[in-house]
Order: C-alpha cells, then sequence, then structure tokens
C-alpha cells in the first residue's frame, strides 16, 4: 500500500475471495488514509459490499477525501443520516448539511442555510424547485423581500413556479433593484410563452379528441355479425328464431350484448333510450349505445 496504494487496491479487490474486506480493514487499522483509498474503491465498485464501514467512511470522507463526501452521501443508503449530520455541522460543511437535512425531510432548515451561510439565492431557487413546496418559496420570498440581489433572482427565475406578482407587490416602494426592467421584460416573455404552450397543447388535444372521436363512430357505426349461436341476455336463449321465416326483433348494442326485444324493459317517457342491461350496471359509457335489427 505504501508503495503504490492505487495498485494495490486495485490486487485486493480483485482477489477478494483470497483476502476479506474485514482482513484488510484490520491490517489497516493505524492508517485511516489507506483505509479510505481502500473503502472508496470498493463503494465504486459495489455500494452495498462495504455496508458495516459505511458510517466509518463519513469520517475518512470528512478527513481525508471532502469533494467526494456528497456522492458517498447520495449513493449510500446504509449511511446512517444523524450520523452524517453531526460530523457535517460538527465541521460546517454546509453543502453536505443540506442535502442531509433535505433527505431527512426537513427541508425548510436546509433552505435557511443556503440563504443564511450560503447567501446563493440561485441554488436557493434551485432547492426549491427541486423540492415543489409552497411554504418553501413563501419562505424564500419573506428572506429575500429586503435584499435587492435576491429580488432581482427570484424575478429572473421564478415566473414558472410561483405568481411573480406574489413577489412585485411585496416590494417597498423607493427600493433600488439592479436590472429590475429587464427582470420583468423576462416575466412578460416567460409568461407570452407559457399562453403560446398551452394555446399548441390545447390545439393537439381537440385535434386528438376529434380523431378519436371519428374513429370511435366509424367503428360503432360498421355492422355486428349475429348468427344461431348468440344467446339473448337476458332469457339465454338464441337471439334468432330456429325458424327463419318467423318474424323477429333483435336489439343489439354496441358492447356486443345481445337481447330480444321483448326482453328488453319498455322504455318510458322520462328515459326513452335504452341501455344494456349489463353494462348500464356498471357505467354508461359509448359501449352501451344501441343498434335493432328487425325481420
Amino acid at each position: 500500500m505504501d508503495f503504490d496504494s492505487e495498485k494495490a487496491v486495485d490486487m485486493l479487490l480483485d482477489n477478494e475471495d483470497k483476502i476479506a474486506i474485514k482482513k484488510v480493514m484490520e491490517e489497516l487499522e493505524d492508517r485511516p488514509e489507506l483505509q479510505h483509498v481502500y473503502l472508496h474503491k470498493l463503494f465504486k465498485r459495489d455500494h452495498h459490499k462495504g455496508q458495516p464501514y459505511h458510517e466509518k467512511q463519513i469520517n475518512l470522507y470528512a478527513e481525508y477525501d471532502r469533494p467526494n463526501l456528497l456522492p458517498f452521501l447520495r449513493d449510500s443508503t446504509h449511511c446512517p443520516l444523524e450520523k452524517a449530520l453531526e460530523i457535517c455541522h460538527q465541521r460546517n460543511f454546509v453543502e453536505e448539511t443540506v442535502y442531509l437535512l433535505s433527505r431527512m425531510g426537513n427541508s425548510r432548515s436546509a433552505l435557511k442555510m443556503i440563504m443564511e451561510e450560503l447567501h446563493d439565492v440561485d441554488k436557493a431557487i434551485e432547492f426549491a424547485k427541486e423540492q415543489d413546496d409552497g411554504e418553501l418559496w413563501e419562505d424564500l420570498i419573506l428572506y429575500s423581500i429586503d435584499k435587492p440581489p435576491f429580488i432581482t433572482g427570484l424575478l429572473n427565475n421564478i415566473g414558472t413556479h410561483v405568481d411573480p406578482i406574489l413577489l412585485i407587490h411585496r416590494i417597498k416602494e423607493g427600493m433600488e433593484i439592479p436590472n429590475l426592467r429587464d427582470s420583468l421584460v423576462k416575466i412578460l416573455q416567460d409568461y407570452n410563452l407559457q399562453i403560446l404552450l398551452r394555446e399548441g397543447c390545447k390545439k393537439i388535444l381537440v385535434a386528438d379528441s376529434l380523431s378519436l372521436l371519428k374513429k370511435m363512430h366509424r367503428t360503432q357505426m360498421k355492422g355486428i355479425l349475429v348468427d344461431e349461436e348468440n344467446i339473448c341476455e337476458s332469457c339465454l336463449s338464441p337471439v334468432l328464431p330456429s325458424d327463419a321465416a318467423k318474424p323477429f326483433s333483435v336489439v343489439v348494442f354496441h358492447c356486443r350484448h345481445m337481447f330480444h326485444k321483448e326482453c328488453l324493459p319498455v322504455p318510458s317517457l322520462t328515459s326513452p333510450t335504452q341501455f344494456c342491461n349489463i353494462c348500464s350496471a356498471k357505467h354508461r359509457g359509448p359501449g352501451s349505445a344501441i343498434l335493432e335489427m328487425k325481420k
């Protein structure tokens, strides 16, 4: 490991059946920086094999490799969040603390830390977009209302998520806001773009609905085969008489259920339209309409 830690770790991981993970960790007990190299490569190969050491890895990443701490926290499903939060809080790792608070469901504290510790309006806006929570947007607006640079950032970015009027109405008279005119122009452009998108979607929806309606109409206008094998769904006898010369009246619904006309209830004045007795018990959709065949 001292000679070439990268090659040594690759060799150890390639021969894991001969040299167990536990054995390696015991041998490197006094060299935590080498433990980190080994566990980091192990984690990159398999997120689950080093599960018993994930808690230890939090400290190792914090001590020797902070850039990879946040990716580790994101990818690990075995990492104890409370312990990780405690370590990151002690070391004042703001980005990692924000992620952990968010993952633990404490989004408001995470947003507050972004605004008060990082003073990064773009990151705060991105975080609020990811969480998609109205209360977070309200907190962000309240915090930003006396900070002109924050107001500019909000005006430029919240148009598609929050009604900009909510923010504009709260701006105090006489407050100087950088690039206010450009921000307002962008809001109007975004609004016009939304209107165009909605109109386009509406046209597509109407065209699809009309096309499907025509297709359904064509389908329902097609003839339906009735032969000796079909039975009346009410009396369960064949719908066609055995004597072809005998007059008959058969009602066929688009749902393909068939009845003798005399087996159906007589339409009333209040409800002159007939429906399939079977399907109308479930719903009255296009499939329960009527066709009638007489001879």
